[in-house]
């Protein structure tokens, strides 16, 4: 018992005895323990005993506090709660981004670019092959060559396709995985618990238990986000994601659950509650292998989609060498496995819009006043050579000053087969447009001689080569010269006297299937006839006596009113603007200016998500785009007889409806079903709609045609020719002959043309922004990795100084106890011999 008497100093000095031999074993556990993972140092909590209050002799009234020795009240670790909050932070982030870096790092492995082996060698070989049948269209070698290079990058892509899906198959095991390890942790955390409860109550601090629950809790951080409190009793309730998974010695543990669709693939949940991770190697996992991983098949998906779909509509527009194949798709389509289950991509006319008549050309137009046109001057004397095609030549002569109103009526006085006129565009415009009722201005080639007339009108035109003689070079031997053209030959007669007139008389008697002769301001013009599609280049001419060269025949360029402009006005038969709406958004289309190409295009520039595109033989093809998944996902809305002439669709019986623009072509809502019966008429390709968290798989359809790779001759080259027709529907369809390369001209150059990504990458540029991307991305998660390391590794070398064991501290906290035990023990001996000094020699006087 602690008093003042020799004995309570002798428990004082036991007291530090104990209390440093207690600090002594610290020490040694902290030295033990200084590499132990997790280990926190230990400290000995020294307190005082509590002070007897005595009177003594020298001062009796006033009772003195007298010291009773020390004690070890706690042994505590140190440790920084903030730190290791900040650091479990970290640390989900880290682990998040080193998943990430790793297998992105595998992808752009498997991709393989640049390389001999990855998708753009083999896209661009394929594209090599096309060019070789361009140059020899009846080489059976290089049509087998182009089917083995289109099968080859099948089947990289397909190889590519499925290694992503086992790398997907990887991460779902190592998912399953990942949740055995956290519901082990979670149980001992549960054990943990009850141990730390138990001591608690006890009033003892269990140390070495805590840095366990902190060692098992910075491992769970490494796998996902997590939270967790602390109650009275020194139990934690952790929270991983947003769901709760311990309370106590309670636990709840993680489900890894098969999905009911696509391939299985596990989702985890606590009860019956679908868990939300945020970082961690577990999201990571879950990342990869439900949106990054996929966005990258998907990307290959709608490269595979594209291509087949465009490839097959060009391809069968046209014919074999032979021309005994038409209409045959080079690919497989990736048509929908379940109508009911499938969803709308493309609608495709099923008319060939061309060869109809040319009964409008539009020139000047939206004009406010009608005198805007009629009193435009004419700033230049000038002069415009019409030609039917045939026969009938004449020139129209204007002077300086002279109005748009004076040249119309010339023309109209004239009595020609066309008429100038101006007409209303809509309620309130005016335009000027050469018009014709009875022949195809198609067929009609107008010269302009000084270059500027139909710029001034406001019309087209373009450059035309023409074979000419000046009047002023024509100097000709007499004698009898033999000219042959495009075959037919005859004798022309040179006398004296012979003018250029002459000359033009002798070729329009015995040439005018294929030239005709126009003399007009001294000048002799050899125009090539509408036979010849008014191409010199088609117009062989044989002069084996030299008439021609004494005449200086030679080339030269004039401007011509273009007639081959294919407007809507003359498909349509309507002259006003009218609206399609897309979507919420309407685009007004102004038919005497656009033609069926342009109108794509301008559908196209407004970026409604739906992309517009026409095929070689004007047949209007209407696709979804990858914002869209794929789907034509909005209302579409225009004048009915558009899409019908367009052979979308047959005209109901309502004829308000034929320029009513209200009228809803296309409800995305409407079941496959009843899209498929609407459009039963025009070309409909229906996809398998996308499942959740899943790719397309459109790469596993991808196929060459069977029948195309058993016969490489059945290849389409030919362009063909359609027969010209009343009401632009071309229905007579004949093949060319194998020289003409046309078609696989057009597939060459499809390369180029901007129709994926939303219309905004070409192939040629697609493969390559797939490969940036994927750099990219690999990129920002090394960068991402980098950052999160460097602060990890600041919090972790701070929270070591804090919590970590300083080998020089504690042996000099040693020697410290150590001299502290030995003074103790000092003490013990002094009051030892104190005692003994009583009992041994006080109070033996008078024995």
């Amino acid at each position: 018992m602690p008093d003042i008497s020799l004995f309570g100093a002798l428990n004082t000095g036991l007291l530090g005895v104990y209390t440093s031999k207690l600090a002594m074993n610290v020490v040694s556990h902290n030295i033990a323990n200084a590499n132990t993972p997790g280990f926190s140092r230990q400290v000995p909590i020294i307190r005082t005993m509590p002070p007897i209050p005595a009177t003594t002799l020298t001062q009796p009234s006033i009772p003195l506090q007298i010291g009773t020795g020390s004690k070890v009240k706690d042994i505590q670790r140190i440790r920084d709660e903030f730190l290791d909050i900040q650091y479990r932070q970290v640390n989900n982030k880290y682990n998040y981004w080193d998943s990430i870096t790793a297998n992105m790092h595998f992808v752009e492995q498997l991709f393989a670019e640049p390389g001999d082996s990855g998708i753009r060698y083999l896209f661009d070989s394929m594209w090599s092959g096309m060019e070789e049948i361009i140059t020899d269209p009846t080489n059976s070698a290089a049509k087998r060559e182009l089917v083995s290079r289109a099968e080859e990058l099948v089947k990289n892509v397909k190889d590519l396709y499925s290694r992503l899906e086992q790398l997907r198959e990887d991460l779902d095991y190592e998912i399953s995985q990942r949740v055995e390890q956290i519901n082990g942790m979670v149980r001992r955390l549960a054990d943990i618990n009850s141990k730390v409860r138990l001591s608690m109550a006890l009033k003892s601090t269990p140390n070495d238990l805590l840095d366990e629950r902190d060692r098992i809790l910075d491992d769970l951080s490494k796998f996902a986000d997590i939270f967790y409190t602390e109650d009275a009793s020194g139990q934690i309730s952790l929270r991983i994601g947003d769901q709760i998974v311990l309370t106590g010695s309670d636990v709840n543990e993680l489900r890894a659950l098969e999905r009911p669709y696509g391939k299985g693939f596990k989702e985890i949940f606590v009860g019956n509650s679908k868990v939300d991770i945020h970082d961690g190697s577990l999201k990571a996992a879950i990342d990869l292998r439900d949106n990054i991983i996929v966005k990258y098949m998907n990307r290959l998906d709608e490269f595979v989609l594209y291509l087949t779909d465009k490839f097959n509509l060009i391809h069968k527009d046209g014919f074999n060498s032979d021309g005994s194949v038409t209409g045959l798709n080079f690919f497989n389509e990736m048509t929908a496995d379940n109508i009911e289950n499938s969803v709308l991509f493309r609608i495709a006319g099923s008319k060939r819009v061309e060869g109809g008549p040319i009964k409008y050309i539009s020139g000047m137009s939206n004009r406010d006043n009608l005198s805007d046109i009629t009193t435009k001057q004419f700033i230049d004397q000038g002069a415009i050579v019409f030609f039917d095609g045939s026969s009938n030549a004449q020139a129209i002569s204007v002077n300086a000053g002279d109005t748009i109103q004076d040249f119309m009526n010339t023309v109209s006085s004239s009595g020609l087969w066309f008429n100038f006129e101006t007409a209303l565009h809509n309620s309130s415009t005016y335009l000027l447009r050469m018009t014709s009722n009875t022949n195809n201005l198609k067929d009609t080639l107008a010269l302009d001689f000084n270059g500027n007339m139909f710029n001034t009108m406001g019309f087209n035109t373009k450059d035309v080569d023409i074979y000419v003689i000046n009047q002023s070079e024509f100097n000709i031997q007499e004698g009898t010269y033999k000219i042959k053209i495009n075959g037919t030959e005859a004798n022309i007669n040179v006398t004296s006297g012979y003018t250029i007139n002459d000359l033009a008389n002798d070729i329009n008697s015995n040439f005018s299937s294929d030239v005709k002769a126009v003399v007009y301001n001294n000048k002799l013009l050899i125009i090539p006839t509408k036979n010849n599609n008014f191409d010199r280049n088609l117009v062989n001419i044989e002069d084996s006596n030299g008439l021609f060269t004494q005449a200086n025949l030679h080339v030269e360029t004039y401007k011509a009113l273009d007639t081959s402009r294919e407007t809507l006005d003359n498909i349509l038969d309507h002259t006003s603007p009218f609206k399609i709406t897309i979507g919420a958004t309407s685009i007004e289309i102004d038919p005497t200016q656009t033609t069926l190409k342009e109108l794509a295009d301008k559908l196209n520039e407004v970026g409604t998500g739906i992309l517009f595109d026409v095929t070689p033989h004007n047949k209007f093809v209407i696709r979804g785009t990858r914002s869209m998944n794929f789907k034509i996902d909005k209302t579409i809305k225009g004048p009915e007889a558009l899409f019908v002439k367009l052979g979308f669709i047959d005209a109901d019986s309502d004829p308000t409806n034929d320029w009513n623009e209200d009228y809803v072509f296309l409800n995305p809502f409407d079941e496959p079903k009843s899209l498929r019966e609407r459009f039963a008429k025009a070309d409909t390709l229906f996809i398998d709609k996308l499942t959740p968290n899943e790719p397309f798989r459109f790469v596993e359809k991808f196929n060459v045609n069977s029948t195309v790779s058993v016969n490489p001759e059945t290849i389409a080259v030919d362009y063909g020719k359609i027969e010209d027709n009343t009401n632009w529907d071309a229905k007579v369809f004949t093949p060319t002959g194998q020289a003409n390369t046309a078609i696989m001209e057009i597939l060459s150059k499809m390369r180029f043309e901007k129709i994926l990504n939303d219309g905004r990458e070409s192939f040629a540029e697609y493969l390559g922004g797939i490969v940036a991307e994927m750099g990219v991305e690999g990129e920002t998660a090394m960068k991402m990795k980098d950052n999160t390391d460097i602060i990890m590794k600041d919090i972790s070398n701070e929270r070591e100084r804090v919590k970590g064991v300083s080998l020089d501290e504690e042996m000099a906290n040693m020697i410290k106890f150590q001299h502290a035990f030995n003074a103790s023990a000092r003490v013990m001996t002094a009051v030892d011999e104190m005692i003994g000094r009583v009992i041994d020699r006080l109070g033996v006087v008078g024995r």
